[in-house]
């Protein structure tokens, strides 16, 4: 939007000097957006761009403003209209011609259309480690009680010891290893 109406508007202005002033108002730049967007038609092009640099809470502030510049200018009085209809529509019916499903059901199949994947089921192998990093935590030999200070040594014991505990190995019942053994032999 900017990146080219502002070409329009001042000539000479390269883009990368826009994007970085543009930076660093931050949300001041909202403000500028809706006057060079409407300033020419190719501004509108540049929108994309411009919105693809801002943070999430800028972009949202970008389209709120857009869709207020577009209610203002008449825009979206055709299709508040038809959606009224539709509804008014639904209402007559019934809502007889929509699928019967349950709300799980039209999730489902809500995120396959857009190939949304669901979590991987934890394994007993993961499960045993959390334990194990639970109680690592909770114990004296990585750390201060409730913290772990070096978390890397902490990870690779319990990891070495959930692998011998499932690979039927003996195991240290004393120390850091009997304290992780004991959590993790309660989860298995």
């Amino acid at each position: 939007m900017g990146v080219i109406g502002l070409d329009v508007a001042r000539p000479g202005t390269s883009r990368q000097a826009l994007v970085k002033s543009v930076k660093a108002l931050g949300m001041g730049a909202m403000r500028l957006v809706p006057p060079v967007a409407r300033g020419t038609a190719r501004g509108a092009l540049g929108l994309g761009r411009f919105a693809a640099g801002l943070s999430p809470a800028g972009r949202v502030g970008l389209a709120g403003l857009t869709l207020y510049e577009a209610q203002q200018m008449g825009l979206l009085d055709e299709p508040a209209e038809r959606v009224r209809e539709v509804g008014i529509e639904a209402l007559e019916r019934g809502f007889d011609y929509l699928p019967q499903q349950t709300p799980q059901q039209m999730l489902e199949a809500l995120q396959k259309d857009q190939g949304i994947k669901r979590p991987k089921k934890a394994t007993k192998y993961n499960k045993a480690v959390s334990k194990g990093m639970a109680a690592a935590k909770a114990s004296k030999y990585f750390g201060k009680k409730g913290t772990i200070s070096k978390p890397q040594s902490a990870f690779k014991t319990v990891n070495s010891v959930a692998s011998r505990l499932f690979g039927k190995k003996k195991v240290a019942n004393t120390g850091s290893k009997g304290v992780i053994a004991r959590a993790i032999r309660k989860s298995i």
